[in-house]
């Protein structure tokens, strides 16, 4: 097998997880790339939309400041904001959400971290996750750092409710979460008890790291099933769609990330300046 990076194995892990004749998008690069090897490989009805603006099956993809701009001069199928809500409500959408926090039950946050009157953080707010978390057979998050900070007990604000007494009694199953891929392993929630557990761990995870870096007790079978690694095909397909490695930027912070962004950036600013050349007078 050829090596591979955890951002390749949890890109292809996400992808999959989709299938079938519905509009996948995402504000990340994790999703964008695990839609797009998807597609590529074993779900070809897939409609993958970057931006409405920029339409479905636009490329290239990802980037950092300049796919709007390339993807706004290509021949892509328009999307309007009505056609994405009405996917919504049809189980017709998909996306892979990144969550600042996710508990036992499966509810997440994006909104706030330590109380909603005093906060410590302000983070983007709940975006439409109450609707996805409603209408959709198929939940998905991913973590790229799993530990006792991001899966909790509790999250501290519900932007996205999981298994709880109030979706038994209000929204039934659709909306409920399916499946989170963090750099441990993959997971998904028994809907008769709606607590989450693993549905294999990545290469070399053992359960004791598993139940450490879990906020919450977590049984892990003995005999549980090892993540198939990302295969020859796939990580080429993966490397080839995103050459600057804008993928990694979700996986560092502080001086490194700005390093890397700036640098980045930069390659992104000359491909812009081969690609369309200005004019000399």
């Amino acid at each position: 097998m050829p090596e591979y990076s955890i951002d390749e194995l949890i890109i292809t892990c996400m992808a999959r997880e989709l299938r079938g004749e519905v509009i996948v998008t995402s504000v990340t690069s994790l999703g964008a790339l695990a839609a797009h090897l998807a597609k590529s490989t074993h779900a070809p009805d897939l409609a993958v939309l970057s931006t409405p603006e920029s339409g479905m099956d636009a490329i290239p993809m990802p980037t950092l400041s300049l796919g709007q701009f390339l993807t706004d001069n290509q021949r892509a199928i328009p999307l309007t904001m009505e056609d994405i809500f009405d996917a919504i409500f049809t189980d017709r959408f998909r996306i892979w959400i990144n969550p600042a926090q996710i508990d036992q039950a499966g509810n997440v946050n994006i909104s706030v971290i330590g109380p909603w009157e005093h906060p410590k953080v302000a983070l983007v707010g709940s975006r439409g996750i109450p609707e996805d978390t409603s209408h959709l057979s198929q939940g998905l998050y991913y973590l790229t750092s799993h530990t006792p900070r991001t899966v909790v007990p509790k999250v501290d604000f519900i932007s996205g409710v999981g298994y709880t007494p109030e979706r038994e009694k209000w929204l039934g199953p659709h909306g409920a979460p399916t499946c989170l891929v963090t750099d441990l392993g993959v997971f998904g929630w028994d809907p008769q008890r709606g607590t989450m557990a693993p549905r294999s761990l990545h290469p070399g995870v053992t359960a004791d790291q598993v139940k450490e870096r879990t906020g919450f007790p977590i049984e892990v079978p003995p005999r549980l099933p090892v993540t198939a690694p990302p295969g020859p095909d796939e990580i080429a397909i993966l490397r080839a769609a995103d050459p600057l490695e804008v993928r990694k930027l979700e996986f560092s912070s502080g001086k490194d990330a700005a390093e890397k962004f700036a640098a980045i950036y930069e390659r992104e600013r000359q491909t812009l300046h081969a690609a369309w050349p200005r004019r000399r007078h």
